[in-house]
């Protein structure tokens, strides 16, 4: 059965219309049945007399129970829009009340307002006349004043500013004095705390180096083959190279050393080859294996200088520049190899620069290559030094003038123009004086550990002084008559001050004051 859905009086009469309808319907239907029966049967009569009845008794229940429930539906539709009216007036009351509520809220706040601009007004009239008067006093003082020192008030004015400028200058300028005094007492302890913490952080083995290597030979008879009949091939070697070699000093070993390391490589990769040949060792069998071992030096030098320039983050890919880079490996100052001591300075310079706020990228070039000449200092035909060397090649390959001057300057060929150059030279000592840095020659060390000694007996009451362990502490024997315990360590401080004020020596020297005393006595 179809429902209907009575939104409104209007739709609950439509239902009702509908249900009459169906109604009207089914009653004209019953009555047509009974028309036509009539023309049929008696017996066929009477059973559609029976199911009209039925139909319009369903038809009757059908049409009573849509009535209910469209009668039940619209009871409670009317409730539900009695109960929305009833809640919308109560809305609009509150609205209304809300509404008048901010009328008041605004009527209030308009009032305080005007009550506010009133009271600005005042003000402002107050502060009009008290600016007024201001400016009337002050133009009153003016002229009294003008009037008193015959001078326009522009004057005054100008006079007033002049003597506070004077004042000022005068006030900047002793504030300055103080402050350069500030700095030069606290400069030493910051420039000491620097370097201290750069040292600190360079944890670098020392690169000293000896000039000689080693060859080893698999059986001793390859050493005479490669020897030659009365030592002329060593002696060939030795001249074409200028080379020192000893093959008879270890088993199994030939010794070579050089003055130039790249000529005593060369040596060594000779000598390498050599061993190797089978037969018989002539004079053009040498010269060959000469050639192709300073080919193989050639290689190994500019592979060597790629990889430390990249090391270095240098980005120069000229070959020639790069094998000279590459000698450096094979270049010692004082036992300390010069390419792992221009390491060691770039990185100081760096960490220096990095410290105080300057150019790193100027300060790690200019102390990576600033013994760059002395790759090529040693050739006889060279006789500049090896920093204006290192300017030179610098200057041919690019290099800025920054990192040139930075790098040149560090022997102080001509005074120091930038920060990076000061920097520069101050990683080069770090590098080369810290202890172990670089070797000390045996005449050097016996007149360093004679001034020790020599300064501990020079004290009134000292009677023998002994410097042990390589110089790094002294044992001072004093007189027992003259030293009393009491003063034994006053002493030890008076020359430990004296030793370091007197002599030049690597890391710390410990001081040792000994009294010995003895009584003897004879029973009878």
């Amino acid at each position: 059965m179809k429902k209907y859905i009575c939104k409104n009086n209007k739709n609950m009469k439509e239902v009702l219309f509908n249900s009459g309808a169906i109604l009207g319907g089914v009653l004209l239907g019953a009555v047509l049945t009974l028309v036509l029966g009539k023309k049929t049967g008696k017996a066929d009569l009477l059973k559609k007399e029976q199911k009209a009845e039925e139909q319009i008794s369903k038809a009757k229940e059908e049409a009573k129970k849509i009535k209910e429930e469209n009668i039940s539906y619209v009871q409670k539709r009317k409730e539900s829009i009695k109960q929305g009216m009833l809640k919308k007036e109560e809305r609009m009351k509150n609205l209304q009340r809300s509404f008048v509520s901010k009328e008041d809220f605004l009527n209030k706040r308009e009032e305080r307002v005007r009550s506010l601009k009133k009271t600005l007004s005042t003000e402002e009239q107050a502060v009009r006349s008290t600016h007024d008067r201001k400016k009337k006093t002050k133009e009153e003082a003016l002229s009294r004043l003008s009037s008193k020192t015959g001078q326009s008030p522009e004057q005054l004015k100008k006079d007033i500013l002049e003597e506070y400028k004077a004042n000022l200058y005068k006030d900047n300028e002793e504030k300055i004095i103080k402050k350069e005094e500030i700095l030069k007492e606290e400069a030493g302890k910051t420039a000491k705390k620097i370097i201290t913490g750069v040292i600190q952080r360079m944890c670098s083995p020392t690169s000293v180096e000896t000039r000689s290597v080693h060859v080893k030979v698999p059986k001793d008879h390859i050493k005479g083959k490669i020897v030659g009949k009365e030592g002329k091939n060593i002696k060939m070697l030795e001249e074409a190279l200028d080379v020192y070699i000893v093959f008879n000093d270890l088993p199994n070993v030939i010794s070579v050393s050089a003055f130039q390391l790249v000529n005593r490589r060369t040596a060594q990769r000779t000598l390498e080859k050599l061993i190797k040949t089978r037969g018989d060792i002539t004079e053009g069998l040498i010269k060959k294996s000469i050639k192709l071992a300073e080919e193989e030096i050639d290689k190994e030098l500019y592979k060597l200088g790629k990889q430390a320039s990249e090391t270095m983050l240098i980005k120069n890919e000229d070959k020639e520049f790069l094998r000279t880079v590459g000698r450096l490996k094979y270049r010692t100052s004082y036992g300390q190899n010069i390419m792992l001591h221009s390491m060691e300075v770039g990185w100081a310079a760096q960490m220096l620069a990095s410290e105080i706020g300057l150019d790193i990228n100027v300060a790690r070039v200019g102390g990576f290559l600033h013994d760059l000449g002395k790759a090529i200092d040693q050739d006889p035909n060279v006789k500049d030094a090896h920093d204006q060397l290192s300017k030179e090649i610098m200057e041919k390959h690019g290099f800025s003038w920054e990192e040139v001057h930075a790098a040149w300057t560090h022997h102080d060929a001509i005074p120091q123009e930038t920060a990076e150059a000061l920097i520069v030279k101050a990683a080069d000592a770090i590098s080369a004086s810290r202890p172990g840095a670089r070797q000390e020659s045996f005449g050097k060390y016996v007149e360093r550990i004679s001034l020790i000694q020599e300064t501990a007996k020079s004290f009134d009451g000292v009677k023998k002084a002994y410097a042990i362990s390589a110089g790094r502490e002294v044992r001072v024997v004093v007189d027992s008559e003259k030293i009393k315990d009491e003063n034994l360590r006053p002493l030890a401080k008076q020359l430990a001050k004296k030793i370091e004020e007197d002599i030049t020596y690597p890391g710390k020297i410990k001081v040792n004051a000994i009294r010995r005393t003895k009584h003897t006595e004879i029973a009878k």
